[in-house]
């Protein structure tokens, strides 16, 4: 059983013990009648009988909603089951009374409260006309056995108030249960359309995440090289603009050129298949040489373009040649009879003498210096400085 249905289950438990408190209240008025000696004590019998038979019958209602059974009913809080049985308690109560009828007749009013939420106008008015008909069989009765003594204008009075009150709560019992559908319709329809916009924004959620990765997997690859997953040439450039522009006479960074050695040899001997494995292992071996903020891109074909920031000449020609010997190391299992892979590279620093010079001036002196370098023979590092050309060979 949920905690939903527990807690409709207390509730209907809770309503059940106040319909208690109204048949004690109305017992006690009756008792307290009879034991002043206003009537026959003949009844008294009677009376403990019919509440003992009211109480138990309660307890097996509040047994049969404990035990859970009640939810196999259309209607789980057995409102016209109860209501019936009370009917008829308070029409036994007015067939023994005279003098306290009128009292006894407000308990039909307090039963149908009970209802109120529950039934329709059929059921309000059939139980209206139980009532009705109890009271006018005892007027009935007591007109045959106490005609010199009964007051029949009195209760045919009574009679008719209560025929128009019943009617009228009849009305306004059917009024009540039907605003109460109708909220419950509304409200159905409010959790309804909340669902449709929760759906709605889990549906844009999706479609925003959904976008934001198509839009991640564009940027990727707007500024990724799809083979060696190094940046492509132009997120380099965006990347190494800023530091230009922003540069000052204190600043020091490195642009380093790097180039395979003999590689259209490689794709022509091996094919385009190996040649890739020889850039991706490259890429592999470079990444292992570098901190965390340098940044290596593929320039273009078998050409790589290397970021240093904060490298002056030395901490770049290291760098560069640690790269050239780690990469000459590499041993490629899948190529048979596979040369020795060698890389030239030119290296070039910013200069305080050249003040927020161009990239394009930066990125040609450090061309220079790798065509230098495969002047001199390949597999070797070149510098280029601003002011004179130095070099460091392997």
């Amino acid at each position: 059983m949920s905690d939903e249905i527990q807690q409709k289950q207390k509730i209907r438990l809770k309503r059940l013990m106040m319909a208690v408190a109204a048949y004690v209240v109305c017992g006690a008025i009756v008792w307290l009648y009879y034991l002043t000696d206003q009537t026959e004590q003949t009844h008294i019998t009677e009376i403990a009988m019919a509440s003992s038979l009211s109480l138990i019958l309660q307890a097996a209602f509040y047994l049969f909603i404990k035990s859970g059974k009640n939810l196999r009913f259309k209607d789980p809080s057995l409102t016209i089951q109860q209501m019936i049985p009370g009917f008829l308690w308070v029409t036994y109560l007015l067939s023994i009374t005279q003098s306290v009828r009128g009292v006894v007749l407000v308990f039909y009013f307090v039963i149908l409260m009970f209802g109120i939420f529950r039934l329709t106008a059929r059921q309000y008015l059939a139980l209206s006309l139980l009532a009705l008909i109890g009271y006018g069989l005892i007027i009935a009765k007591d007109v045959a056995l106490l005609a010199p003594h009964f007051n029949l204008t009195l209760n045919l009075v009574q009679w008719a108030v209560l025929a128009i009150l019943l009617i009228w709560f009849s009305y306004f019992g059917h009024e009540v249960h039907e605003l109460r559908n109708e909220n419950k319709v509304k409200k159905s329809q409010l959790i309804r359309k909340r669902m449709e916009i929760e759906r709605q924004r889990d549906e844009i959620r999706r479609t925003n995440n959904e976008l934001q990765a198509v839009l991640s997997k564009l940027s990727t690859q707007a500024t990724t090289d799809e083979l060696t997953g190094l940046a492509n040439r132009r997120h380099f450039i965006d990347c190494l603009r800023p530091y230009l522009e922003q540069s000052t006479p204190e600043s020091e960074f490195s642009v380093c050129l790097l180039d395979l050695d003999h590689f259209k040899q490689v794709n022509d001997r091996y094919g385009h298949i190996i040649g890739d494995l020889v850039l991706k292992r490259f890429a592999e071996t470079a990444r292992k040489c570098l901190r965390k903020n340098d940044l290596l891109a593929r320039y273009g074909g078998e050409e790589f373009i290397l970021f240093l920031p904060r490298a002056d000449k030395y901490a770049a020609m290291e760098c560069a040649e640690r790269i050239r010997t780690e990469f000459g190391k590499v041993v490629f299992d899948e190529i048979p009879d596979a040369p020795s892979f060698t890389l030239s590279i030119g290296v070039t620093l910013y200069s305080s003498k050249e003040d927020h010079q161009k990239t394009e001036s930066l990125i040609a002196r450090a061309d220079a210096a790798l065509y230098n370098a495969k002047q001199r023979g390949r597999n070797q590092v070149i510098l280029a400085e601003p002011a004179n050309n130095s070099h460091f060979a392997a």
